[in-house]
């Protein structure tokens, strides 16, 4: 069974697209297991990704279904949803519409390139909360704001949200990356005091206006270059506790790219958060899932988008500068 694969990314945050929905490609989920795995594993000869999206463009409102690396499927991915958005917004031709994934819909927008060559996608993502009631995000409490978690760290004071994934966040004034690793790894390991787990993202605020640096420990991954709901979950708790007006447009700069995100305002007074970044197309690849597993790059047949990767590049290294310039090593 051949496939063409578009590999993309929002942010370094890589993903593939595929075409169809996999209950109509594959027999069973199981097969759909099995082909993302073998597809975004970093040892393949695809270079693998951090995960894969399968697209159904058939209908009026395009349907996307998100898988992580391992096989398992998850609501949404945002970074990877901004390339989603692009894929559909250049088919239709349009500059706005809705996309459904992970049991909502959301909006995607093209908008004016982030970089000379870099194309660029809004999306506006499920309304953030703080309530334990909602997502267990902290076991005690109702909300959990800028306050120590004991059994995590002795002096950090986080604050627990969930978008809709759970994150703690906590604002440093130095960013010390082993620091991160260390409490991103406990966190996976408290069931009494995080039911479900968390990411865990440091933010600092940078030397530019309005700018922050964010580093999300993903549960189950580790250290990411870039996590899309790692920015929402800290742009948001950075406005929670008095930093920065909701609906002012932050730049949050991480090691995998550079996006804007805002706070609009939703029903019954919640905030719908705003993602801005590059949608970068890397390659399209024509693939057999019988002999990928077999193969090497050299068996493929694959188109690489130069112009798009070197556009990227030249925008990625003035946000390594950005940060680094403000003392923040990556």
């Amino acid at each position: 069974m051949k496939f063409e694969l578009l590999k993309a990314h929002g942010s370094s945050n890589d993903i593939f697209i595929v075409d169809g929905r996999p209950d109509q490609i594959f027999a069973t989920p199981t097969e759909v297991a099995d082909f993302v795995r073998l597809v975004c594993d970093r040892r393949g000869p695809l270079g693998g990704s951090d995960g894969l999206y399968f697209v159904d463009d058939s209908q009026a409102v395009p349907e996307a279904f998100f898988f992580n690396p391992d096989g398992s499927s998850a609501k949404l991915c945002g970074n990877g949803l901004r390339c989603v958005g692009r894929l559909v917004l250049e088919r239709r031709g349009v500059d706005a519409l809705n996309v459904s994934t992970g049991g909502g819909r959301f909006r995607v927008e093209r908008i004016v390139p982030v970089a000379p060559g870099v194309w660029s996608v809004a999306v506006e993502l499920p309304p953030v909360t703080f309530r334990a009631a909602d997502v267990p995000v902290v076991a005690i409490g109702t909300e959990h704001v800028d306050a120590v978690i004991p059994a995590l760290h002795p002096s950090l004071r986080f604050t627990g949200i969930a978008v809709p994934n759970s994150h703690l966040v906590a604002i440093v004034d130095d960013y010390d990356e082993n620091e991160l690793i260390a409490v991103g790894g406990a966190a996976a390991h408290l069931p009494e005091v995080l039911p479900l787990g968390a990411n865990v993202s440091f933010v600092r605020q940078l030397s530019g206006p309005a700018e922050i640096f964010v580093r999300t420990f993903e549960r189950g991954a580790g250290l990411t270059p870039s996590c899309g709901s790692g920015v929402v979950a800290s742009r948001t708790v950075y406005s929670r506790l008095g930093h920065a007006p909701a609906d002012e447009a932050l730049v949050v700069r991480n090691p995998g790219g550079c996006s804007t995100s805002l706070l609009l305002p939703g029903a019954g007074g919640s905030l719908i958060p705003r993602l801005e970044g590059n949608a970068t197309f890397v390659y399209r690849a024509v693939v057999d899932a019988e002999q990928l597993a077999h193969a090497d790059w050299g068996d493929l047949d694959v188109d690489v988008l130069t112009d798009e990767i070197s556009a990227y590049e030249l925008f990625h290294e003035d946000n390594l500068r950005a940060i680094r310039d403000s003392g923040v090593a990556v």
